[in-house]
């Protein structure tokens, strides 16, 4: 389906002299605002018939019924259906088993040994998600541990942590879907070292019950010599991506405690029931959707620049670049032909307002082509609060109408959309809500684009070639 034919046809034949602006849409405290996006309520309308011609509905129902494949890899696409499903609750219920017993660790003592210190170890989908609500949920963290992020192949990172950390007093989760991934397999081999020289009258109790995995490859788990009771799994069918709502964030539930975690459980399912059962006009996900398809295929924006205005959503812009580069980045359709249509943006963003002060100007008046999201809470009841929505406006009107002066050099040339997704409150349900959204809005991009949004044929074949290059040298 050539897109852009279509959304001209639409464009050439709607009414543009009586446009009607679209309205907001709210749901469990998040609000889209797509008033600043240069489509009107009547072509919106008619894009839904792209819903239909791509037969999403029954799609989506696969989805949810476990029963949407990833036709490239002949399996299936799992983790909507696994979150919802009584399989994810006793995966849940071990992990509280896990977190009970280094809780208590923590306020007791075993063997005088401790837990301060947690170090998660992984690389894209495996360390990204847990990341962003780690700093996300600052503010409902319960437990006594300072957590650690390790992702780097480079191994001066996690060489400096050690310089900071108690070994003897920290649990070291590694999280891998097959468990051959190089960065986080060269982590592990150098912290075995380190721990063997350095901790060699404890280095086996360490290895023993400090040492946990959280894997779709339990065998090779066992094969590295990990405890069985501390090894965590997840299927396989599970996208590494958007495998955040699994094993892969124990390290959020030992933050956060078990109540809080399962906050977030029901937040993220409370989204995906949202996307599932409402209808198209006020579906969150789905006019999210539609509305950058037009960005992109009508407009030609090139690039989607995300930007919360929260510090504690700082993560935010690099989780949902892999969510959506990595799934949506693909030129080749379900039906094996080049696509037609332009598919994923680049999609980057950092701060507010920090980016104000660095990549805004060439948005203003500069020569790129893009549309944004803002992220913000929309509860204004601390200075922070005001001080920060103030800006959110104020760039997103600029950004979408411009400004003309005398002085050529100091106007702004306006044109760039924006979409406004307001937060009342960061709390697990929220954060949880927003992670739904955009998963649902990448999968109904992908549907409409017709491309497989769950492989990664190009980040696989790269790895291949590293091996043979690492080889030579």
């Amino acid at each position: 389906m050539d897109i852009r034919e279509r959304l001209n046809s639409f464009y050439e034949k709607s009414d543009k002299k009586n446009t009607q602006p679209l309205k907001n849409i709210n749901f469990g405290g998040i609000s889209l605002d797509l008033t600043r996006n240069f489509i009107s309520r009547e072509i919106l309308v008619k894009m839904r018939s792209l819903l239909t011609l791509s037969k999403f509905s029954r799609k989506r129902k696969q989805l949810f019924d476990n029963k949407y494949i990833s036709h490239t890899e002949s399996q299936r696409v799992s983790f909507v259906s696994y979150r919802n499903s009584i399989s994810y609750q006793r995966d849940v219920d071990k992990m509280s088993r896990f977190c009970l017993k280094i809780k208590n660790k923590a306020t007791g003592s075993h063997g005088n040994i401790t837990i301060s210190h947690i170090v998660h170890i992984g690389i894209g989908g495996s360390i990204l998600g847990p990341k962003f609500l780690s700093e996300a949920l600052e503010d409902f963290k319960t437990n006594p541990f300072l957590t650690h992020f390790v992702s780097s192949g480079d191994l001066n990172e996690i060489s400096d942590l050690l310089k900071k950390i108690d070994v003897k007093k920290t649990i070291f989760i590694f999280v891998s879907k097959s468990f051959k991934t190089d960065e986080t397999m060269r982590v592990k081999s150098y912290l075995d070292g380190y721990i063997n020289k350095n901790y060699s009258e404890v280095a086996s109790y360490i290895f023993k019950n400090h040492y946990v995995a959280i894997t779709a490859n339990k065998q090779l788990c066992k094969k590295h010599n990990f405890s069985e009771k501390n090894i965590f799994t997840f299927m396989k069918t599970l996208p590494g991506r958007f495998s955040v709502i699994s094993p892969v964030n124990l390290i959020n539930m030992l933050e956060l405690g078990i109540d809080n975690y399962r906050k977030i459980i029901e937040g993220v399912k409370s989204m995906d029931s949202h996307f599932y059962k409402s209808n198209i006009s006020n579906n969150l996900p789905v006019n999210l959707a539609l509305v950058n398809i037009w960005n992109i295929n009508f407009l030609s924006k090139y690039a989607n620049v995300i930007v919360p205005y929260s510090y504690r959503l700082r993560s935010l812009p690099d989780y949902l670049q892999q969510i959506e580069m990595e799934s949506n980045g693909k030129s080749v359709t379900t039906n094996n032909e080049i696509t037609l249509n332009s598919t994923s943006p680049i999609l980057f963003g950092s701060l507010g307002t920090e980016c104000q002060h660095s990549f805004f100007q060439a948005i203003h008046q500069g020569t790129l082509d893009v549309y944004l999201d803002f992220i913000y809470l929309k509860t204004l009841n601390t200075d922070s609060k005001k001080f920060l929505a103030s800006n959110v406006f104020a760039q997103a009107d600029l950004l979408f109408k411009g400004k003309k002066t005398r002085e050529i050099h100091k106007s702004l040339i306006g044109s760039s959309p924006s979409n406004l997704i307001g937060v009342d409150k960061l709390s697990p349900d929220r954060v949880g809500k927003l992670i739904s959204m955009y998963e649902h809005k990448v999968f109904v991009e992908g549907i409409l684009w017709s491309i497989n949004s769950y492989d990664q044929w190009g980040v696989e074949e790269a790895k291949i070639q590293a091996k043979r290059n690492l080889a030579k040298i």
